[in-house]
């Protein structure tokens, strides 16, 4: 408990030491600004008062089912950075229930990326892989990907279609029967 196969002590006792000595000495480091440890200079009471408060609620607020507590308000759901007491201009927007929306057109069903109006060419594509066939990003046809485009790589294009003639007349080799493999028999 505790390690990984990395710093085991077992299989490399120097990594493990390591691991030990890190975990001792956390906690531990001192503040540049006035020398005491257990804060740095973002949290010292002589440099930032107002940090040095927030670490000292924060260490008093415990997190709740594993959920952050913000160290500013004190509720569940946020941290500091995202306050909506202390950055209201930041506050944690609502998330869309539904199927998502495209911020161009604000047609729901596809976004920016894949939009019929900024991107006319990418329609067909799109359409082609719904139907259930391959468009090819290279050349353009159809029963194919990138990968095993004849243009680019013709071995690929070639296992590819010998992979599409053997299939249906595989023999499983605990039945005997066509149609799956030993993995997938039925019968087990």
């Amino acid at each position: 408990m505790g390690h990984n196969v990395r710093t085991c002590p077992d299989i490399n006792p120097a990594s493990a030491e390591r691991r030990i000595s890190r975990a001792r000495n956390r906690f531990t480091r001192s503040c540049k600004e006035c020398g005491e440890k257990g804060h740095n200079i973002q949290t010292c009471p002589q440099v930032n008062p107002e940090g040095a408060a927030r670490r000292a609620k924060r260490g008093n607020s415990t997190r709740r089912d594993g959920r952050r507590v913000c160290s500013a308000c004190g509720v569940v759901g946020h941290n500091t950075r995202t306050c909506p007491v202390l950055n209201p201009e930041k506050a944690k927007k609502k998330r869309r229930k539904g199927p998502r929306v495209c911020s161009h057109c604000e047609t729901p069903g596809h976004n920016i990326q894949t939009c019929p109006i900024l991107h006319p060419e990418r329609v067909r594509i799109r359409k082609k892989r719904v139907d259930g066939d391959r468009v090819c990003s290279a050349c353009g046809g159809v029963g194919h990907n990138l990968r095993t485009c004849p243009s680019i790589n013709p071995s690929a294009a070639e296992n590819r279609e010998r992979r599409l003639a053997m299939r249906g007349t595989r023999v499983c080799r605990i039945c005997g029967k066509t149609g799956h493999n030993a993995r997938t028999c039925p019968g087990i």
